[in-house]
């Protein structure tokens, strides 16, 4: 966890530590606690291989898919709707009222999207 704040990973719900580490410790254990045949460096290897290629694969493709949507379109709303929230701009309601800092004219905003 530590080592995805130096690298400045935004990662708000915890998905890498939990799935990505989670995940290749559980391949990897899964070759290490081999029932009839424990630690096993032969295994391992094979299971860490495993782990290695499912992470080159998954980080290289989705580097390669966000990059070319940043370059399309953009990955990120503007400042202004991220401001409002999404749910303002997208849906023309309040998501969550009680944080909102400025009342919006839903009427008008229904009216446009209509």
């Amino acid at each position: 966890m530590q080592a995805l704040l130096k690298f400045k990973v935004d990662d708000v719900v915890s998905a890498v530590a939990v799935h990505g580490f989670g995940g290749a410790w559980g391949t990897l254990a899964a070759g290490l606690f081999y029932t009839g045949d424990l630690f096993n460096l032969s295994r391992l290897g094979v299971q860490a291989l495993g782990v290695g290629v499912a992470l080159g694969w998954g980080l290289g493709l989705g580097l390669v898919m966000y990059k070319l949507i940043d370059m399309s379109f953009g990955l990120k709303a503007s400042r202004l709707h991220e401001q409002r929230g999404l749910d303002y701009t997208e849906h023309a309601e309040l998501g969550y009222p009680e944080f909102q800092k400025q009342i919006f004219d839903t009427k008008s905003l229904t009216e446009r999207h209509l």
